[in-house]
């Protein structure tokens, strides 16, 4: 019997950063779809496909955290992990209950993002 591959959507406006990510997945055997554009992302996005939404925070025009919300409008049960460079904790911190319902819930990495701790953070999330 084949085993089913898990499915990671990234974007990230940083193409480097999303061609790393998704090599570092298919590496450990994921499927990973990368954009650069948030809005490509959301015309390209259906419900049920991803098990995973890797998104970066600070993009123009739309902010990780309201590409997730527009995410978890057709897909109520996707999982997100979130990626920046900067120190936005105030504003996670003032998202997080409405992106993480559950008490303590953090699925956000700071950049630069090691492979191991990008693994980490996969795995625990989607198991």
């Amino acid at each position: 019997m084949r085993q089913i591959k898990k499915r990671i959507l990234i974007v990230d406006d940083e193409p480097d950063v999303g061609l790393t990510l998704k090599i570092v997945l298919e590496k450990y055997g994921f499927v990973a779809d990368c954009f650069v554009d948030p809005s490509t992302a959301l015309k390209n996005f259906r419900p049920s496909l991803y098990d995973l939404i890797i998104l970066d925070i600070k993009m123009p025009k739309i902010s990780g955290f309201e590409l997730y919300n527009k995410f978890k409008s057709t897909d109520t049960k996707i999982k997100a992990l979130f990626l920046t460079a900067l120190r936005e904790l105030d504003d996670y911190d003032n998202l997080k209950d409405n992106v993480f319902p559950k008490m303590g819930e953090r699925h956000f990495i700071q950049k630069p993002v090691s492979n191991n701790e990008l693994l980490e953070q996969v795995y625990s999330i989607i198991n």
